[in-house]
């Protein structure tokens, strides 16, 4: 066990070492431990990840290095393991589909996997495999597969559209326990006033370019038509500065027009302030619920007290970042109860301590 214990501790995991002999937390060790090497510039694995990230995300490469250094798990606490374990039952086998939207993603989706079992055989997004590869590469703690082939009583992680999960349904046998997490997005929700609010959100709404299940695509200012113009206003400045340290990437034309025609409408609907290579809009009409389609766009709009309203979207809602006072922290408990709450700035990093999109 102290041999063990040493091998797990190292900076780079051995991978002659099986991990079908290793306990779920050792897997799990090693599997941090990799990620650790992909976020040091200074690792050959840290700079292939550099190299390699941009082409294949369509991320800038300072939003790459922004998320290798910042938002990438490599220091959980071990109160944060322990409940990833818990919130992952055992299973002979595990199988686990990946998303494209957030490169970062597939380490805690492989360390669920990890967690409940040493068979574990991974199906990268053909979009995006890079980080995949490499984190296997630097753990040898899963397979990497073509195909799922999950037989009854395995259990199977899968990330992606509505479509894309239906689809695996139907053709899932009888026997196998689907972990299934479709699309979502988070939102803000500011106190009037609240000092800080505008940059900490800038900062939530940056990394991958607002793809991620996490990414806020509204927010929702609790004061008057006033205050939220005036915290749209703020976000807008906010969002130029980050503009020029972490560039906007590559957005395809889905996407483009999608955001050109939303920003149109809201031109009608309110006002639009742009920011860089993205906008943001505040909605006269309150209460009115308005995702964007990312690429740094964003719709601000205003509430009263209550958030009883929201209750309506809790079943697309991931997270809910707050700036304000432990009332409001209450209210939006009450209203989303499906959703991660965590301080403004904080919506990119949860805690390590199951699957990040707690919607059932």
């Amino acid at each position: 066990s102290r041999k063990l214990a040493l091998m797990v501790g190292a900076t780079s995991y051995c991978p002659r070492f099986p991990a079908r002999l290793m306990s779920s937390q050792a897997r799990l060790s090693a599997l941090i431990n990799a990620a650790r090497r992909l976020s040091d510039p200074r690792d050959p694995l840290g700079d292939a990840a550099r190299a390699q990230l941009p082409s294949s995300t369509g991320l800038s490469p300072e939003n790459v290095e922004l998320a290798l250094r910042e938002v990438l798990e490599t220091e959980p606490t071990e109160s944060e393991i322990r409940a990833l374990i818990a919130s992952a039952p055992p299973a002979p086998r595990v199988h686990v589909q990946l998303a494209p939207n957030v490169f970062t993603a597939p380490l805690r989706a492989i360390a669920l996997a990890l967690a409940q079992s040493p068979s574990v055989f991974v199906r990268a997004s053909r979009r995006e495999p890079v980080f995949a590869r490499l984190l296997l590469q630097a753990s040898a703690a899963f397979e990497l597969v073509e195909s799922l082939a999950p037989a009854p009583g395995d259990h199977l992680w899968a990330y992606g559209s509505d479509d894309t999960l239906s689809s695996l349904l139907r053709q899932l046998p009888a026997g196998v326990v689907l972990h299934a997490h479709g699309p979502g997005f988070g939102i803000a929700l500011i106190a009037a006033g609240a000092s800080g609010a505008a940059s900490a959100l800038a900062s939530d709404l940056v990394p991958f370019d607002q793809r991620g299940c996490l990414s806020p695509r509204v927010a929702v200012v609790v004061g008057t038509a006033d205050d939220a113009r005036s915290f749209a206003r703020e976000v807008a400045l906010e969002l130029d500065r980050a503009a020029s340290r972490v560039p906007l990437g590559r957005i395809d034309d889905d996407e483009r027009a999608a955001c050109a025609l939303l920003r149109e409408t809201m031109s009608y609907a309110g006002e639009v302030f742009g920011c860089g290579s993205g906008w943001v809009a505040v909605d006269e009409v309150p209460q009115r619920w308005v995702p964007t389609p990312g690429a740094r766009s964003l719709v601000v709009t205003r509430s009263e007290s209550s958030l009883d309203w929201l209750q309506a979207f809790d079943a697309v809602i991931t997270c809910v970042g707050i700036a304000g006072p432990e009332s409001l922290v209450h209210a939006a408990a009450q209203a989303l109860p499906g959703a991660r709450l965590c301080p403004l700035g904080g919506m990119q990093r949860p805690a390590f301590d199951g699957p990040v999109d707690r919607r059932p």
